[in-house]
């Protein structure tokens, strides 16, 4: 009888073995064909390599977001943003990274099913690190009440997590509200902000249209790694001092993100559906 350690291996790399197969097929195929393959083959890997660091040992990350955090428009997994910053981080001690982000998720992804997973999964084993970084996608939808529904989900992070802003030195449109509230709510739960070039700033069409490159997705990982190795936003001196400053946890996503809670996805690795 196989153990739950072997089990977890063959899994892995049955994941690999589907992912080879789609990275193959998308080299083949046109445009946007290429794409789905390619977003199926990086949540495989994904996949693959999250079973792998659940058995492993050292500080861990855990990564929230949308395709920019699966590393869609790479080249390969590993030159997407995240897999760069890992690569850095190892070189400083044995991080492991679980990758649950999902490539098309909004700020309501997170808040439903991405955040009730980092809470399953930081039950048995603590995050050294969180980032979550996430709004494009809805800033191109247009999403109603993206502002109430980011404040939330900015509150509901763990202290210290890296969050991101999207317009660096805009003055108007919609990527810009959202920075300040960005701002404003990581100063008020310590969070840390990662000041990402502007690709997706005001009158972008957001990541489905315009994908990431290996440089972009290097330049997203140099200012991840700024707001890692900085302290986090401080409240600003002039904030209302009558105003509560309330402690992030990543608990409190149980209270009232949606009147119905939803269930943690169990086994289900990211990009499952």
């Amino acid at each position: 009888m196989s153990s739950p350690m072997q089990v977890s291996r063959m899994r892995a790399a049955a994941r690999r073995v589907k992912a080879g197969g789609e990275r193959f097929l998308g080299g083949v195929l046109p445009g946007a064909s290429a794409r789905r393959l390619q977003i199926k083959a990086f949540a495989d890997d994904w996949a693959a390599a999250n079973l792998e660091a659940r058995r492993a040992t050292g500080p861990l990350w855990v990564v929230l977001g949308d395709s920019a955090s699966q590393g869609i428009g790479a080249t390969r997994r590993d030159t997407g943003y995240v897999g760069v910053v890992h690569e850095r981080l190892r070189h400083r001690e044995a991080w492991r990274v679980i990758n649950l982000s999902r490539a098309g998720a909004g700020v309501a992804d997170v808040l439903s099913r991405q955040l009730p997973e980092l809470i399953d999964l930081t039950r048995d084993q603590s995050a050294a690190l969180v980032s979550c970084i996430i709004g494009a996608e809805d800033i191109a939808r247009r999403v109603p009440g993206i502002d109430v529904s980011l404040r939330q989900l900015l509150a509901a992070l763990p202290s210290g997590t890296v969050v991101a802003t999207f317009a660096r030195g805009a003055r108007g449109g919609p990527a810009a509200a959202l920075d300040a509230i960005t701002r404003e709510e990581a100063a008020r739960h310590r969070l840390r902000v990662a000041e990402l070039p502007p690709k997706f700033g005001p009158g972008s069409k957001g990541r489905e249209s315009s994908p990431l490159g290996d440089v972009d997705h290097a330049a997203w990982a140099e200012a991840v790694l700024a707001a890692i190795d900085g302290p986090p936003a401080e409240v600003a001196p002039s904030t209302d001092p009558e105003l509560p400053v309330v402690p992030a946890t990543v608990k409190a996503v149980t209270e009232g993100s949606s009147d119905k809670k939803r269930e943690p996805a169990g086994d289900a690795e990211p990009g499952d559906d």
